[in-house]
């Protein structure tokens, strides 16, 4: 399984470094298609568990909400502005809940389920748009970020396998305390390493906050998406991505990252 990971981020990485450097449409049309494969996916894997999910209003709104807060300037609500986005949050949840009471067989766990999807992958993951537009940093944030949780996972992965021990959780059975461990001070050393590199841009103390954010959220949020997995059995989110399993897999860690470090960003400046 090595193999087929390491050529797939052979090919992956270079194009993601590159529409990240584009930014602009280009980088906002590649997160809304990881947006919308990500909501397939977790349509998917709540079929397969039987569980139920509304298809429709999952992708109707679970993109309508990333384009509305694209236009808006990711504003949820703003006075004299064009206000789009609480119109489209209003609109999700009377939306879901009216498809909910006008079919046949209703379920309120359809209503939760359907709402997680669209607030945890389109509203989270959005929010990697909006860190790339921060000004004048927001190229080195959004490589930063990128980069960190790479190296991050990378040396949770091998040496958790290699030196773990301690079972971090039994959600993700083969996750260690110690790849845990090392996750965390590989976020911080790389986070910090990289606003040295790139010459003060980011100052260091910012990066080195942000490695701390990373470290700790970046590892829930991986967690999260498998104790999602796990309630339906499956152990990768689809087979998309040879050695990395699905989209939802690899871009499981900025689920929660992403709305923590722009706002990190945005509170710190």
């Amino acid at each position: 399984m090595l193999l087929p990971r390491i050529l797939t981020a052979l090919v992956g990485i270079p194009v993601v470094l590159l529409l990240i450097r584009a930014g602009g449409p280009a980088y906002a049309v590649f997160i809304f298609t990881i947006i919308a494969l990500c909501l397939y996916e977790y349509s998917t894997l709540m079929k397969l568990g039987s569980k139920p999910v509304q298809s429709p209003t999952l992708y109707f709104f679970g993109l309508l909400l990333p384009a509305a807060l694209y236009f808006d300037r990711y504003s949820a609500a703003q006075a004299g502005g064009n206000n789009f986005t609480g119109l489209v949050l209003a609109l999700t949840v009377i939306g879901v809940m009216s498809y909910e009471l006008f079919s046949s067989k209703k379920y309120l766990e359809r209503i939760g389920l359907t709402l997680l999807g669209i607030f945890m992958i389109s509203w989270c993951l959005f929010h990697l748009v909006a860190i790339r537009d921060i000004r004048p940093d927001g190229l080195g944030l959004t490589l930063m970020l990128i980069i960190t949780v790479w190296i991050m996972d990378t040396a949770a992965y091998f040496l958790g396998k290699n030196l773990g021990r301690r079972q971090l959780s039994t959600i993700s059975p083969k996750k260690t305390w110690e790849g845990a461990a090392a996750g965390f001070i590989a976020a911080i050393v790389t986070a910090w390493g990289i606003s040295r590199l790139t010459g003060g841009s980011i100052s260091p103390g910012f990066a080195a906050g942000a490695g701390v954010l990373i470290g700790i959220f970046g590892q829930v949020s991986d967690l999260a998406e498998s104790m999602l997995k796990r309630a339906v059995g499956a152990k990768d989110s689809s087979g998309l991505l040879p050695g990395h399993g699905g989209i939802l897999d690899r871009f499981d860690s900025y689920i929660f990252l992403a709305p923590v470090i722009y706002y990190y960003a945005v509170l710190a400046g």
